[in-house]
């Protein structure tokens, strides 16, 4: 009977039904089918997804880059950028990178990293003769980032799912979402002498300083999140309510671009934004109930150990199997599926649960600029007005670049786990 509750959610999805739609009505079509619970579970399941108190800091990060994105924020951290690579070969791909790692450190979602900072410089890139396929890749996977340095949504999700510590999992993000970022650099280095990419003209000194001193207060966010969670200041809800009061301080009596009347549209967008993660993470939860209880993860299980025992071996099966994942559905929905079933061999041959916890958001955010799910990539080739199709010769040496980034974060776990190491 889980095989006529994974086809119709395939059917669902082929037809393109929304993803928590095609949960819900999956899990709700396989009850009526097999009649083997009362229909009353399916509210109580979804609720109990929702019962969750770290869950509650999810609509303060989101809010919390609204404010920042009204306050300019983005036009801020690229000038810091441009001071910064803006005089290299392909000048403006290195910004995009590095704008995405300091946007990162404020709205922990890799799609308004996209919209946001691809906005900006998509337009620019193509306007300053950059190929469009290049434009679309750099914007799309520098997005991803996003969601490995810290405060990260995906972040507070698995460790709800898998009852680790949200702080934890926040610090062990933070270098691999450098190492990412470094390694995209190298693939626009390689990629920008190749194609000839122009060069940005140079600031003064006195201008340079000027834009560090109006960009720092944007980027003071990361240490108040970061530093407030390693510190043991702050719980990961309490420092994303003090990201959302320090964003609006910002907004409204710093740089005063944040009015009083923006704030019934903003909480709208917020609350909408929350409602679909929400609904997701509902539906996914009753259909991954399902899974469990028809002992589809212990199934699974012996299958994988009767082939192999080897660490490395299962762990670049998970590799493969959370990447098609990612390509296929939302990474809400993938998480909470998939998770319980991998997540506990992953323990039983000696994978911490932090770096797994890494590995799973890494892959799913490749996933991200994957086609054909690819939300990012959607984004940004919309803002560039190219279908997916026009792009793949640019995106390949990035999709690259990010699975060898994927494989050293999986198999050096200091990477994820020396920061955390470090908390009190």
């Amino acid at each position: 009977m889980i095989t006529a509750l994974l086809l119709f959610f395939l059917t669902l999805i082929v037809l393109t039904v929304p993803v928590a739609y095609a949960l819900g009505l999956a899990s709700t079509f396989w009850i009526w089918l097999t009649e083997a619970v009362p229909f009353i579970l399916i509210p109580q399941r979804m609720y109990t997804g929702l019962d969750s108190f770290p869950l509650i800091a999810i609509p303060f990060f989101i809010l919390a880059g609204k404010f920042m994105a009204v306050g300019g924020t983005s036009d801020r951290l690229i000038k810091v950028a441009l001071v910064l690579v803006g005089r290299f070969r392909g000048g403006l791909a290195y910004v995009n990178i590095v704008a995405s790692m300091f946007f990162a450190g404020i709205t922990g979602s890799a799609t308004a990293d996209s919209s946001s900072i691809g906005g900006v410089l998509i337009p620019s890139m193509i306007k300053r003769g950059y190929d469009k396929d290049v434009t679309v890749a750099v914007t799309a996977t520098s997005s991803t980032i996003g969601i490995l340095i810290p405060p990260s949504i995906p972040m507070v999700i698995y460790g709800i799912l898998m009852d680790q510590s949200i702080g934890r999992l926040f610090v062990a993000g933070a270098l691999p979402g450098v190492l990412v970022g470094l390694i995209l650099m190298a693939v626009t280095f390689l990629l920008a002498r190749k194609r000839g990419y122009p060069k940005e003209p140079p600031y003064n000194f006195q201008e340079s300083i000027k834009i560090f001193i109006e960009g720092i207060l944007p980027m003071l966010t990361i240490v108040i999140v970061l530093g407030g969670i390693i510190w043991g200041i702050v719980t990961p809800t309490e420092a994303a309510v003090l990201a959302v009061f320090y964003a609006f301080f910002l907004g409204f009596f710093v740089y005063r671009s944040l009015t009083l009347a923006m704030l019934p549209r903003l909480l709208l967008e917020t609350i909408l934004l929350n409602g679909i993660v929400m609904l997701m993470v509902s539906a996914a939860t009753i259909f991954s109930w399902i899974i469990t209880s028809q002992q589809v993860p212990r199934l699974i299980g012996d299958f994988l150990m009767g082939m192999t025992q080897n660490r490395f071996i299962l762990l670049f099966i998970f590799n493969l199997v959370l990447l098609v994942a990612g390509a296929l559905l939302d990474l809400t929905p993938a998480m909470i599926i998939f998770i319980p079933v991998l997540a506990p061999l992953a323990r039983y041959v000696g994978v911490d649960l932090i770096h797994f916890g890494v590995i799973v958001v890494t892959n799913l955010g490749i996933g991200l600029f994957t086609p054909p799910v690819g939300a990012c990539l959607f984004v940004s080739c919309s803002i560039a007005e190219v279908n997916m199709s026009d792009i793949l010769k640019g995106f390949i040496p990035y999709f690259v670049g990010m699975f060898i980034a994927l494989m050293l974060i999986t198999y050096f776990p200091e990477l994820s786990l020396w920061l955390p190491s470090l908390m009190r």
